[in-house]
């Protein structure tokens, strides 16, 4: 029996990571928040029978990332201003506890390996490379989250940037941020490399926690139009 069901595991794992990766990273409009998933299309894209894509589909809305609106279909899920204000922060608590456990942990070659994430970025180009900028971003923080060694703290974090990319935030309207990001990564580096455990902590968790301000502002422009990217 378990030879028979191995193969239609495989199958629905495969169309689950797809669709997850087809979700949290596509800018198109039909994977945006709030947008419909298209069964059909799904499974030409990826060339599958109905059934392990509909076990993924499944899977995804137990999660979080897609939402079953009755008689209207399968939708990309949006969050609302309190999910995502919830979400910083609890990872403003987890990250700063990573930065505090990382702090100790870090070899000399690592406050080089993070500086070297942005070291082709400027504050003149930022607007320009703000997705370059969101993928070094997330580089950045899995590498501090990786140095915490602590593996409850790195899963649990994990399954929160998830939810971050879910959310799509146009950072191109909110110039300051990213230039204060910037500067708040290199600050941090630099409190790594003094050893200073407590600062660490709460530098990390005040980047994260200036992220609500942005939510805010978000807000004001668009109403209640939460499709945010804070990758």
């Amino acid at each position: 029996m378990e030879t028979n069901l191995a193969p239609h595991s495989r199958l629905s794992e495969k169309a689950y990571e797809a669709i997850k990766e087809y979700i949290l990273t596509s800018d198109i409009e039909e994977m945006l928040p709030g947008s419909r998933v298209d069964e059909k299309q799904l499974l030409v894209k990826l060339n599958m029978s109905r059934t392990p894509v509909r076990e993924a589909i499944n899977r995804l809305v137990a999660e979080g990332f897609l939402q079953v609106v009755p008689y209207k279909g399968v939708f990309v899920a949006k969050k609302t201003r309190e999910e995502i204000l919830c979400i910083l922060m609890v990872r403003a608590t987890l990250e700063g506890m990573a930065a505090r456990l990382a702090t100790h942990n870090f070899s000399p070659e690592d406050f080089d390996t993070m500086r070297q994430m942005f070291a082709h970025f400027s504050d003149s180009s930022l607007t320009e490379q703000r997705f370059e900028f969101s993928k070094a971003n997330i580089q950045f923080h899995e590498f501090i989250l990786e140095r915490s060694r602590c593996g409850t703290l790195i899963e649990i974090s994990r399954g929160l940037f998830d939810h971050i990319k879910l959310i799509r935030f146009r950072t191109s309207a909110f110039y300051p941020r990213l230039k204060s990001a910037l500067a708040q990564h290199m600050k941090l580096v630099d409190v790594f490399e003094e050893r200073d455990s407590d600062l660490a902590e709460r530098l990390m968790r005040e980047h994260i926690e200036e992220s609500a301000h942005y939510v805010d502002e978000w807000e004001k422009i668009h109403g209640d139009s939460l499709a945010m990217d804070v990758r």
